[in-house]
């Protein structure tokens, strides 16, 4: 019986110190592969974007914990011919992310208005709030 405790007892506590050190260990390895991942994607999404628009697109990519990957982008306002191209290379580029189902992914999109410089001024147009609402009429 006292040999049982004790073997019992040598048992329990390897089983803890490996949770203690092999826990956060395997937890470490595991957060790490996630940033890997997320990096590894934001690259590639970015570059296929360069290579079609130039540096016009940052996208941001993302992988939330229990949510299919994110990916941000602020598009033009009145741009939708430049929409439709970012969209269709964010799908190429995501086509083969664990499944190629579109809930793989979800896009999420900033609008911006269009920065035109008006004739004879140094100022954007469409960027501050008075020509916006000058432009609407509110």
């Amino acid at each position: 019986m006292h040999v049982a405790v004790l073997a019992l007892s040598g048992l329990a506590f390897l089983m803890v110190g490996f949770a203690l050190i092999g826990g956060p260990m395997v937890l470490t390895d595991w957060v790490r592969k996630r940033r890997e991942a997320v990096i590894a994607r934001q690259i590639a999404l970015t570059d296929a974007l360069d290579g079609r628009f130039g540096t016009i697109v940052a996208p941001v990519v993302t992988r939330p914990l229990f949510s299919p990957w994110e990916v941000r982008i602020t598009v033009p306002l009145h741009r939708s011919a430049i929409l439709a191209r970012m969209l269709a290379a964010v799908d190429e580029a995501f086509s083969g992310v664990e499944a190629p189902n579109p809930s793989s992914y979800r896009i999420l999109l900033r609008i911006t208005p269009d920065v035109q410089r008006a004739a004879g001024s140094g100022s954007p147009v469409g960027m501050c709030l008075e020509n916006l609402t000058a432009a609407t009429g509110r």
